[in-house]
């Protein structure tokens, strides 16, 4: 018993002196070997300045497509094309432009057909299948005064 009670009141001391040295080198060290970020500064350029946009030209919400007795077809009064073994590939070119175009501006764009008295039944049926073709979803008859 007496060995334990001299082994409980022993005093040891830890001596940090050499422990709190090598934290202030390693803290000088760090200090002196980081680089310092430079702050921003001023530099001196233009921007550009700024120029206001050309006004869009607004698109008609209606189309007219007149089908001749000949079978020609006229888009809004101008020529769309001759049919080529009952398929009309440049009428379907315009009006898949006229499609996207209307989309892209967010309004629906009606296309309105008016045969004449004398054409045939297969051209207007032509015209039909561009539109399908085309993907154009409204398209009416134009009626007949």
């Amino acid at each position: 018993m007496k060995a334990t009670d001299t082994y409980l009141k022993s005093t040891d001391k830890v001596d940090l002196t050499s422990m709190i040295d090598v934290v202030f080198l390693l803290l000088i060290f760090f200090m002196v070997t980081t680089t310092i970020v430079k702050q921003e500064s001023d530099i001196s350029f233009q921007l550009p300045t700024s120029v206001p946009a050309a006004a869009d030209t607004p698109l008609p919400e209606e189309h007219l497509l007149d089908i001749l007795p000949d079978g020609s077809i006229l888009l809004n009064g101008a020529p769309a094309g001759e049919p080529v073994n009952n398929a009309l590939p440049e009428l379907e070119a315009v009006l898949l432009q006229i499609r996207e175009s209307s989309e892209r501006a967010g309004f629906q764009t009606l296309i309105l057909i008016n045969p004449d008295d004398n054409t045939d039944q297969q051209s207007i049926i032509n015209v039909l299948n561009a539109c399908v073709a085309s993907k154009v979803t409204s398209v009416t008859f134009a009626s007949s005064e």
